[in-house]
């Protein structure tokens, strides 16, 4: 991919970052400042007297003072060198801690954002770069770089400013020749961060593959298929590609950088030798005496440090506006959800109305869902069913809230989406999604999603009956108290996809939402098991508004309606005997199927069983 940025700036001044982040850290660490500007003159002090003492030594013993007189002057000397060195080094250390600490409330900052930020923004490329571009610069400690900058660049301006007074006394052009190279290499290194800043968004991409495939080669999830497939193979051949890609990008950030190095050195190389050229020549031509050529010495190699230090400084508050500019970026990135006041949510079960919606994914210029209109009544049951891409999963985020739609609107009791609270819109619904996640924590809090201390163990009780755990968390030493995932602790456990799928159903009975969800809940279940189930389903929902997602038909035909989506659109709607009669797409689907069941399913124990099952289902 080559560079597109080329025109690429930060979108906020330094000026406006620099607010930012001292009103921030005045709010959260106000030592942190307080420290960083204390500790300004303390190098400044330490680097003269060092300078101070190599001199007064020198013309001490060139005047014939004792050494009892030389000893006392080095004594004084160095009992205020080690005064300053511990005041500095105490100021260094706190101003050191109280970064840290605002460095961490930065990132808790970025973190509050990627779980309370749209979930759209999560699923998006775009959207991953900004998230990567923010946490890359808070673990770069950019947020507390500015009080450690304005502590260097004070030190740095003292000591400028001291050394120069010193310095124009030796020479003007001395002092000329030291400041015009060395200011020159703050706009060579003003260059090469900008050329990183233009051109970040072209590897961050590549960061992303390589972290993404570093995380798949250890996932104890996928162990098994990249074994049993022979997948290592092509891992590698992937994270080979992507790291190729990255290193195209990491050469010419590092040609580059080799210019601007090279030109730094030779701009100091034409420093170095003008100015200690000319002490040189006034040894010759002016006798110079030796303390004098050691002061001088010293102060034009502390002068030359003091500007190399602060053109680092500038080159480093230019990479800090940068930085926070990327995260303040972020920041501000729109949310189109309500986070503020609301209207009041539905104290019962409500209905859910789709207006000509549409839903395009970012990147595609093809609509998942065009322009779909359909209502689910108060306490109805539907069905949404189709083959896989036909829009199922993407209907159900935007019931639940997850997606907001590009065209068209949900209502919900009558009122648009955004008209309630996201956090009250969430509390609405239970859903149980087809890729389920559990936390490496006990079954309880996985059920409830509470601390230990608020979660009602008789309703977890309760949620493990009603989905059909109770046995095997019965079995269970601990019970509900047994850690998931068995690669994160070794007294965890594992449960199978369809005890997962379980699980994630007790949970969403606990949460007692108004409205039930159910993507695809009975995938990892057998025929039987999933008969059985979503008569379960149907009990549990009595006069509860519930949308049920499948491509399997036999767990539909207890639903009030159904919905057969194709190409994001409805092609037949009805209940499951009107659309046998009806001898379209449906009826061909379900013949089908249900011909693969009888087939799989007689002679199996149970079979009597669930086909009785389905025929209550039917009447129910």
């Amino acid at each position: 991919m080559e560079n597109t940025n080329a025109k690429k700036k930060a979108q906020y001044s330094f000026l406006d970052n620099a607010k930012y982040v001292l009103k921030d850290i005045w709010k959260t660490q106000k030592s942190l400042i307080i420290c960083s500007f204390l500790g300004a003159p303390i190098s400044v002090i330490v680097s003269f007297l060092g300078i101070y003492l190599s001199r007064e030594i020198i013309a001490a013993v060139g005047s014939g003072i004792s050494p009892t007189g030389i000893l006392l002057m080095i004594g004084a000397v160095s009992l205020a060198l080690l005064a300053s060195n511990i005041i500095g080094n105490a100021l260094k250390n706190y101003t050191s801690s109280f970064g840290l600490v605002y460095d961490f409330c930065s990132r808790v900052k970025i973190f509050d954002k990627c779980i309370a930020g749209d979930y759209e923004n999560m699923e998006s490329s775009s959207g991953l770069t900004r998230i990567n571009k923010a946490m890359e610069n808070a673990y770069q400690g950019k947020t507390r770089m500015l009080p450690s900058i304005i502590t260097s660049i004070l030190s740095n301006i003292i000591g400028i400013i001291s050394f120069a007074g010193i310095l124009i006394g030796l020479s003007v052009w001395v002092l000329l020749a030291v400041t015009v190279s060395t200011v020159s290499g703050f706009f060579i290194l003003k260059m090469a961060a900008s050329w990183n800043y233009r051109n970040k968004d072209n590897w961050v991409v590549h960061d992303r593959k390589i972290g993404y495939l570093r995380a798949v080669s250890g996932d104890f999830s996928g162990a098994k298929d990249l074994r049993l497939y022979n997948m290592a193979g092509w891992i590698k051949n992937l994270f080979a590609d992507s790291f190729a890609a990255r290193m195209k990008w990491h050469k010419k950030e590092q040609l580059f950088g080799f210019g601007v190095d090279s030109l730094q050195a030779l701009l100091s190389l034409v420093r170095e030798c003008v100015s200690y050229g000319f002490l040189v020549y006034l040894i010759f031509a002016q006798n110079l005496s030796a303390a004098d050529f050691v002061l001088y010495f010293g102060v034009i190699g502390g002068f030359s440090g003091w500007l190399d230090a602060i053109v680092g400084d500038f080159n480093r508050l230019h990479g800090f506006n940068l930085g926070i500019s990327e995260m303040r970026e972020y920041f501000d990135y729109p949310d189109k959800a309500n986070h503020g006041a609301g209207a009041a949510p539905p104290d019962g079960t409500f209905s859910i109305e789709f207006k000509n919606v549409s839903y395009r994914y970012e990147g595609s210029d093809v609509d998942i869902i065009e322009n779909l209109s359909f209502k689910v009544e108060k306490g109805e049951k539907i069905a949404i069913a189709g083959i896989n891409g036909a829009g199922k999963t993407t209907i159900v985020k935007l019931i639940c809230g997850l997606y907001a739609p590009k065209s068209g609107e949900i209502l919900i009791d009558g009122q648009p989406q955004g008209a309630y609270n996201r956090e009250d819109y969430f509390r609405l619904f239970s859903v149980v999604f087809q890729d389920i996640y559990m936390l490496p924590l006990s079954i309880a809090k996985n059920i409830a999603c509470s601390p230990e201390g608020e979660i009602d163990r008789q309703k977890v009780r309760e949620a493990i009956g009603l989905a059909g755990l109770s046995s095997k968390i019965g079995s269970l030493p601990k019970g509900m108290d047994t850690r998931l995932i068995k690669s994160t602790f070794e007294d965890a456990v594992d449960f199978s996809g369809g005890e997962m799928q379980k699980l994630a159903l007790a949970r969403a009975l606990y949460k007692q939402g108004k409205a039930l969800l159910l993507d695809e809940p009975t995938a990892a279940l057998d025929p039987i098991a999933e008969s059985n189930i979503y008569l379960e389903y149907n009990r549990m929902t009595a006069g509860h508004t519930a949308v049920f997602v499948s491509h399997r038909l036999a767990s539909t035909r207890f639903c009030d309606r159904i919905l057969l989506l194709e190409g994001g659109k409805i092609i037949e709607c009805g209940n499951h005997d009107e659309l046998m009669s009806l001898g379209g797409k449906y009826c061909e689907m379900f013949e089908i199927q249900s011909h693969y069941y009888k087939e799989n399913m007689e002679g199996e124990p149970g079979y009597e069983t669930a086909r009785k099952n389905q025929s209550d289902s039917a009447r129910l």
